[in-house]
């Protein structure tokens, strides 16, 4: 997968949760509701386009998590790391 590609479904998956904190504040619910579970689908693709280090136990797969979460890095920053495994201590 390319940088880029991989930076844009970083940009989804923040709005994504923008949008889910918008919902529980709107409507009491959100995804954890299960109501939207089809939006997991964007998370799987990173995951499986992710450098195999992510993957190779639920401690890296967790890393992968806090590197997504990590939002003052920007997509193209989060998309180096996560398809090159540059950053593994955060």
């Amino acid at each position: 997968m390319e940088s880029t590609d991989m930076a844009l479904l970083i940009e989804v998956e923040d709005e994504l949760h923008n949008m889910d904190k918008a919902l529980e504040q709107l409507a009491g619910h959100g995804h954890a509701s299960g109501d939207f579970a089809k939006l997991d689908n964007v998370f799987e693709v990173i995951c499986r386009n992710s450098h195999e280090y992510y993957n190779e136990s639920d401690e890296s797969t967790e890393l992968l998590y806090q590197i997504l979460r990590s939002r003052e890095l920007t997509p193209e920053e989060r998309a180096d790391i996560l398809l090159n495994a540059k950053m593994r201590v955060m």
